[in-house]
C-alpha cells in the first residue's frame, strides 16, 4: 500500500493572511527554496505531470482533431492514475483523495463532461494542473510557456517511461473517447498491462532520480538545507535555520535575510490576532496588557527594512509599506497602525476586515484565540514556512525511494 496524504485538504484557506505577509516572506523564501509551493509537496506529483505531459507530446500529433487541448489531456491522465490506484489501494495520495476513496470500489471512469468523476469541484485549477506546473517551470521540468517538458527532462522520461507501449496503445484509445466527451470506464484487472503501469508510475516513480536532479540538487542551497531536512523528527524552523545560518557559510547572507524577515512578520501577524481576539474592547484596553517590547519591535523592524531586496512587485510594495507605516510610538499606536496596514491589503483584495475599530470600539467577525507571550518574543517567535516544509517532504520522499 502507499501511505496516503490528503494533499485536498491542503492550500491556502478561503480566508487567509490577512496581514498579506505571503507576498513579502515568499520573496525570502524563494531565495532557499526556489521552486516549491506550499502546495507542491509530492514526488509522485511530479512524476505524474512528467508522464503525463510526455504522453501528450506523443498523443497530439497522432490525433490533430485534439490538438491544443493538454489541458483537457492532463486532466484525463490525472483521473486515470488517481482512479487506478485508488481502486486497488483504496487510497490516493494527491489531490482529489476523498472522491477517490468514495469510489474506490466502483467501476472507475473518466470524463470531462461528467463532473461525478472529476477528483475535485474545479479540478484544473485545484488539481495536479494548477498546483504543479509552476514549480515544474522553475524546476526546469517544464519548458517556460508550461506547454511540453524541457529537452532534458523529455530525455528522462522517454528513457524511463512510466507506461509502456501497449499500456500506452490503449490509454490513447480510451482518452480519445473521453476528449471527445464520452464518460469511458478504465480496466480494473490487475493483470491488465495498463492498470499494472498506472499503478507502478505512482507506486515506483521511475523518473526519481531526474527528479532528485530538478528538485533538489540543481539548487546549491536548496540542497544543502535539503539534506539537513531528511533528518527525522519535527522542524523547528528558527532551530534549524539559526543552524543552518552558522553552519553554511556561504549562505549565511539569505538565511540571515530570511530570519530577520521572520523576526518582524511574526510579531505584527501576533499583534493583528491579539486585536483580532479583543473584540468588544476599546483598543486602549486591547493593548493594555499587550506582551510586545516596543523597543525590540523597532529594532526587528530596523532589521527587517536591510533584509534584502523584495523585487519589484506585491512583495517589495508591502516590505516598503510595513516598514514605514508600522508605528511603535507606544501599543496604542501600534494597534491602530496594524489595523491599518490589515484594511490597506483588504482593499487591495477587494474583501472585508477581519478587525476593525468602530469609534474606539474593535469589531471583528472572527473568533480567535489571544496568542501565546511566546509568539511576541521577535528572536523566538517563528510563523510562516519559507517554503522549508515542502522541501523536507521532498527530501524524504526521495531518500525513501532511494532505498
Amino acid at each position: 500500500m502507499i501511505s496516503a496524504q490528503d494533499n485536498e485538504l491542503l492550500g491556502v484557506a478561503n480566508r487567509s493572511d490577512a496581514m498579506g505577509v505571503l507576498a513579502v516572506w515568499s520573496v525570502r523564501g524563494r531565495d532557499l527554496v526556489p521552486h516549491l509551493t506550499e502546495q507542491s509537496t509530492s514526488v509522485r506529483g511530479f512524476q505524474l505531470l512528467v508522464e503525463a505531459f510526455r504522453l501528450w507530446e506523443l498523443y497530439e500529433p497522432a490525433h490533430p482533431k485534439h490538438a491544443g487541448r493538454p489541458d483537457d489531456f492532463f486532466l484525463l491522465i490525472e483521473q486515470a492514475f488517481a482512479r487506478t490506484v485508488g481502486r486497488i489501494d483504496n487510497e490516493w495520495q494527491l489531490p482529489g483523495a476523498r472522491r477517490v476513496k468514495a469510489r474506490a470500489h466502483e467501476q472507475p471512469f473518466i470524463s470531462l463532461t461528467d463532473p461525478d468523476w472529476h477528483l475535485l469541484d474545479g479540478q484544473k485549477a485545484t488539481g495536479i494542473w494548477g498546483l504543479y506546473r509552476g514549480a515544474s517551470r522553475r524546476a526546469n521540468l517544464l519548458a517556460e510557456d508550461l506547454t511540453r517538458l524541457s529537452s532534458d527532462t523529455m530525455v528522462a522520461a522517454t528513457l524511463r517511461p512510466g507506461l509502456g507501449p501497449n499500456a500506452q496503445t490503449k490509454l490513447f484509445d480510451l482518452v480519445g473517447k473521453a476528449m471527445d466527451g464520452e464518460t469511458v470506464a478504465l480496466p480494473t484487472d490487475q493483470k491488465d498491462a495498463l492498470v499494472q503501469d498506472l499503478y507502478s508510475t505512482i507506486r515506483k516513480v521511475p523518473l526519481a532520480e531526474h527528479l532528485r536532479e530538478k528538485l533538489i540538487n540543481q539548487f546549491p542551497l536548496n540542497a544543502a538545507l535539503a539534506e539537513r531536512l531528511v533528518v527525522p523528527g519535527d522542524l523547528n524552523r528558527r532551530e534549524f535555520m539559526m543552524a543552518a545560518s552558522n553552519d553554511l557559510q556561504a549562505h549565511s547572507d539569505m538565511l540571515q535575510d530570511a530570519i530577520k524577515c521572520e523576526n518582524f512578520l511574526a510579531i505584527v501577524e501576533a499583534v493583528f490576532l491579539w486585536l483580532c481576539s479583543s473584540k468588544g474592547k476599546t483598543v486602549e484596553a486591547a493593548v493594555a496588557e499587550l506582551p510586545v517590547d516596543l523597543e525590540a519591535l523597532e529594532a526587528s523592524r530596523a532589521a527587517f527594512r536591510r533584509s534584502g531586496r523584495y523585487g519589484t512587485e506585491t512583495g517589495h510594495h508591502r516590505q516598503k509599506r510595513f516598514g514605514q507605516m508600522l508605528d511603535t510610538t507606544n501599543k496604542v499606536a501600534l494597534a491602530k497602525s496594524v489595523l491599518c496596514l490589515h484594511q490597506a491589503v483588504s482593499d487591495e483584495r477587494g474583501r472585508a476586515v477581519w478587525v476593525w475599530d468602530d469609534n474606539g470600539i474593535l469589531h471583528s467577525d472572527t473568533d480567535l484565540p489571544k496568542p501565546s507571550d511566546e509568539a511576541f518574543q521577535s528572536e523566538v517567535a517563528w510563523r510562516n514556512d519559507y517554503y522549508l516544509l515542502p522541501l523536507q517532504s521532498i527530501a524524504r520522499q526521495l531518500a525513501v525511494l532511494h532505498e
